[in-house]
């Protein structure tokens, strides 16, 4: 058995060249997808550091209304207090001693939270700290990528150019109805060729029946009974048996390696 015809040769590289181009496609339409999906982390993060921000203006104008009450409550203690001095009967003192007793308890009240609001305001400056190392981090790995993806995208591109290039230049070399049979194989199955090795086929990892398998041996063009694609035998890698038949008196069964 001689060398595999030109078609399938033809065919082999036809195959490759689908292979390679759809490969690429893929990849650099998965190249923007992932820029974008990058950039969408860094709005995310944009975001988060735009309502930590926000709370911690939040928290700020908090602890200047508790101020302003603080003082308001001490003014009028302050008042209560000298309008002690003047009074002229119990009653009016009781009034004020009640009045000075709740002007305490709403400045407790309100040192507590602005000891709270102080709290609060020290866990989002931490928090506030982290997303804005984390956004630079992100900044400077978005631009990386971007640049790397530029590159990539045009060694692709040619690739691509080179790739249909040939492949233009190839089909015209194929017989037109063995190139329809591959375009309807390659359509249904992704590949139209599969390589018949160990009396196995490679496409789909069947079995083949040993009169298969030695008219494939004699150059015959077949199809994988299991699924459908095209048949061949590289007699460049295929170890030959002394007989040419599967089966004959001298196979071993170690006969088939790769």
């Amino acid at each position: 058995m001689g060398l595999m015809d030109q078609t399938f040769e033809n065919l082999i590289r036809l195959q490759q060249l689908d292979g390679e181009i759809r490969q690429l496609r893929t990849s650099l339409e998965a190249t923007p997808r992932r820029i974008r999906g990058i950039e969408t982390e860094l709005a995310a993060h944009a975001k988060t550091i735009s309502t930590l921000e926000q709370r911690q203006r939040d928290e700020e104008a908090r602890r200047r209304r508790d101020e302003s009450d603080l003082k308001d409550q001490q003014a009028k203690i302050a008042k209560s207090r000298q309008q002690l001095n003047i009074v002229q009967n119990q009653a009016q003192a009781t009034a004020l001693e009640h009045q000075i007793a709740f002007a305490e308890q709403e400045i407790g009240r309100i040192e507590d939270g602005e000891l709270e609001s102080m709290e609060r305001s020290d866990v989002i400056d931490r928090e506030l700290l982290a997303a804005r190392q984390q956004h630079a981090s992100h900044t400077a790995y978005l631009e990386t990528e971007r640049a790397a993806a530029a590159r990539s995208t045009l060694l692709e591109q040619a690739d691509l150019s080179k790739w249909q290039n040939e492949r233009s230049a190839l089909r015209p070399q194929v017989d037109e109805d063995r190139l329809e049979e591959y375009d309807r194989i390659a359509a249904a199955k992704g590949t139209a060729l599969a390589r018949a090795r160990d009396q196995r086929c490679t496409g789909c990892q069947m079995g083949l029946r040993p009169q298969l398998w030695n008219q494939l041996r004699d150059g015959q063009s077949l199809k994988c009974e299991s699924c459908g694609r095209i048949l061949y035998v590289d007699n460049r890698r295929e170890p030959q048996i002394e007989t040419g038949r599967v089966g004959g008196a001298s196979d071993t069964p170690n006969a088939h390696t790769a």
